[in-house]
């Protein structure tokens, strides 16, 4: 039974009298139940004077209950923390974006190449700069970034460039050939991006 010390309207921090019933100024700091349970303790009454029930159990005298919808609820939010667990966990360092030069058709370099301009959009996700590279994969060419030979990408933001892919006229085949850049911190891989090359179809 209560006692009236009022030590859980001094504890209080909007100063809410609990023994009232839950009011709108109560925050759920749980710091009135705190102080209860201490002065029960101190005078070897049973603790729970001030606790979070039901009006059921409240008026049944009956204990909280792990009912099947608490159980589902759980089950249910045991999933989406996995989830997103998983998400984390499996997320690239840099999302890029990469397109052709809008406007822009092939150019012959020499007699013997094409070459195609592309820009690159990148958002590092991880909180160190990444000095980025460009590689092509899975054909013979190469890449080269106009200005430095990587980009700079700055932690948690975002970097941008330009760089030419070029392959030799002799492989290209197709009015439009996939090719496949690799996006590397030194010589650690950790993207891939495709898209298009223009050329000529050689005879």
């Amino acid at each position: 039974d209560c006692i009236d010390c009022h030590q859980c309207v001094r504890v209080c921090p909007t100063g809410i009298d609990i023994r009232n019933g839950v009011q709108m100024e109560c925050v759920g700091c749980t710091a009135c139940i705190d102080a209860c349970d201490s002065i029960m303790d101190k005078i070897g009454k049973p603790r729970g004077l001030i606790r979070y029930a039901s009006e059921n159990s409240i008026a049944n005298g009956e204990p909280l209950r792990y009912t099947t919808r608490m159980k589902l609820y759980t089950g249910v939010l045991g999933v989406v923390v996995i989830l997103l667990s998983v998400l984390l966990a499996t997320r690239a360092d840099v999302d890029a974006t990469i397109m052709r030069t809008p406007g822009m058709l092939f150019q012959e370099r020499g007699t013997d190449s094409i070459t195609n301009l592309y820009n690159i959009k990148m958002v590092n996700k991880t909180t160190e700069d990444i000095p980025l590279s460009i590689r092509l994969e899975g054909m013979e060419g190469s890449v080269q970034v106009i200005g430095k030979p990587f980009i700079q990408v700055v932690k948690e933001g975002q970097g941008s460039g330009s760089f030419f892919v070029v392959l030799p006229k002799q492989n290209i085949r197709e009015r439009k050939t996939k090719i496949r850049l690799g996006l590397y911190e030194g010589d650690r891989k950790i993207a891939t991006a495709t898209s298009s090359f223009l050329g000529p179809v050689a005879n």
